[in-house]
């Protein structure tokens, strides 16, 4: 219960607070309106309008004119209790439609120890949930980082693809694709063996690059963007190795035939190296790693220096062309500062799931901390398969951080 001498005591602070003190009217009606209370008058309009302009009081403009005071008051009380007042033990209250003062006490708030401890437990889960959330934001991952952060340009290389011109099978025109014809010059040779077909083919117009390249490059673009970074894209034939001094590079392609990429990647690569078949054979001491579905191999294998072992380890690029194949990952630094990310595949099936892996939050983070915690360089082999090239599944064969 509050006291008489309570009630006094709150109106004396609200009065002297400087929300009230330089407000006459305000300080005024307060004052009549508790006093009035406390001697439990039933207020009305009029009797207060009386009270307020004596021998002046006109019935409708004094009236009205209480009517907006006591407005006026609510509203003055109201800010004082949230600002200079918040810690007042006792607070005042005008409801609505009413004239009479309320008091009311303010409930100290005991937390019992039940709610202490949830108050605990709630503070320690937020702090976890903003050292994660803040984690997430300054964390840099090495795939990309170097790239990101770099003043130099990032270009995409797709590769492509060597057709020629010729008959359909119903006597039409058309563009044709040969996997063992990746050139003119090989074209020409091929054709030699069948001179009376020099007439009706032709090398094709235009060179295409792998449909399945649209899907990395959609990864691509869309993990860029998040890191509010961008790249161009490129033909593989309009490559020149001195461009890749002044650049960033990614490049989507296969491991075969004359590559710029291939040559870089033997110039830079310590302990791995892409051979072709023909001199896999001269290698000692070699370890083959096939896959017992093997259909055929690609023209390039790769040769592991294993220090461990003391040998050379020749792992060959086995695909049957549609539902497996192996791709090779590698990480690069070239010359001015400039970062190259390689993905080998023959096939495109393979690039496209290690694209894939490679712009995926959680399956980059883990590669990162299994594998690079002390260099952003790295070499990684995986064996992608999957049927009719849905639901790739990718496992990783071996790594090298290439120190």
């Amino acid at each position: 219960m509050i006291t008489k001498e309570e009630k006094k005591q709150a109106l004396e602070t609200i009065l002297t607070s400087k929300t009230f003190s330089k407000s006459t009217t305000s300080n005024i009606l307060l004052k009549y309106l508790v006093m009035s209370s406390l001697e439990e008058k039933n207020l009305n309009t009029t009797d207060i309008a009386m009270e307020l302009f004596g021998s002046q009081y006109e019935p409708e403009k004094s009236e009205a004119t209480v009517r907006v005071n006591v407005y006026h008051l609510r509203k003055k009380l109201k800010k004082h209790f949230e600002t200079e007042g918040t810690n007042n033990p006792i607070y005042l209250e005008i409801y609505r439609g009413q004239y009479g003062v309320t008091f009311k006490r303010k409930e100290k708030h005991n937390l019992t120890n039940k709610k202490k401890i949830q108050l605990v437990i709630l503070g320690v889960l937020t702090l976890i949930a903003a050292f994660f959330i803040l984690k997430k934001q300054t964390y840099k991952d090495p795939v990309w980082n170097s790239i990101f952060k770099s003043d130099n340009e990032t270009k995409l290389y797709l590769y492509d693809i060597f057709g020629y011109y010729g008959p359909t099978l119903f006597n039409k025109m058309g563009w044709h694709r040969d996997y063992e014809i990746n050139s003119s010059t090989e074209f020409y040779k091929k054709i030699e063996n069948h001179p009376d077909l020099i007439k009706q083919y032709a090398p094709g117009r235009n060179l295409y690059v792998n449909f399945l390249s649209s899907y990395s490059v959609n990864n691509l673009s869309r993990y860029f963007e998040k890191h509010n970074n961008r790249f161009n894209i490129d033909k593989f034939h309009n490559l020149s190795p001195l461009d890749l001094k002044d650049q960033n590079s990614i490049y989507l392609g296969p491991l075969r035939h004359e590559n710029a990429f291939v040559d870089f990647f033997n110039l830079k690569s310590k302990y791995v190296k892409l051979i072709s078949k023909q001199k896999t054979d001269s290698v000692s001491g070699i370890e083959f790693f096939n896959n017992k579905d093997v259909i055929y191999n690609e023209d390039r294998n790769i040769a592991y220096k294993n220090s461990l072992k003391g040998i050379d380890t020749i792992i060959q690029l086995n695909s049957d062309g549609h539902s497996f194949e192996h791709v090779l990952v590698a990480k690069l630094k070239g010359d001015n500062n400039t970062s190259n990310l390689m993905f080998f595949s023959n096939h495109g099936f393979g690039a496209t799931a290690a694209v894939e892996f490679f712009t995926n939050n959680d399956s980059i983070r883990k590669f990162n901390e299994d594998h690079l915690k002390q260099s952003d360089e790295f070499i990684t082999l995986f064996y992608v398969s999957g049927k009719e090239r849905t639901g790739m599944n990718i496992k990783q064969i071996f790594f090298d951080d290439n120190k």
